[in-house]
């Protein structure tokens, strides 16, 4: 299995919040439709109101990273506001 994790930073509460709703209604739906689909997670940052990150996991790398062009464009689309994620990416080791 493969995860992608994007960590977004600077994000208003507010922006902070509408970008996890949308997420979770929005691009879990797509994703879960994806080839190789595992799971997709939000993680809210402790300690910082303007971090979020997705954790995405998938069978393959290719899938992973087929899915990380879908995210990345519905994420242009739907949460103009969001900046570059910084991106970390990797083959699971234990699960």
């Amino acid at each position: 299995m493969f995860a992608l994790i994007r960590t977004y930073e600077g994000l208003s509460v507010e922006n902070r919040d509408e970008a996890t709703r949308k997420a979770n209604e929005g691009l879990r739906t797509i994703l879960k439709q994806s080839p190789g689909f595992v799971s997709y997670e939000l993680l809210k940052h402790d300690g910082s109101d303007g971090k979020v990150a997705s954790i995405s996991i998938f069978d393959s790398r290719a899938e992973a990273q087929a899915s990380n062009e879908v995210a990345q464009k519905w994420v242009r689309e739907n949460l103009p506001f969001m900046a570059m994620p910084q991106e970390t990416a990797g083959e699971l080791v234990a699960h």
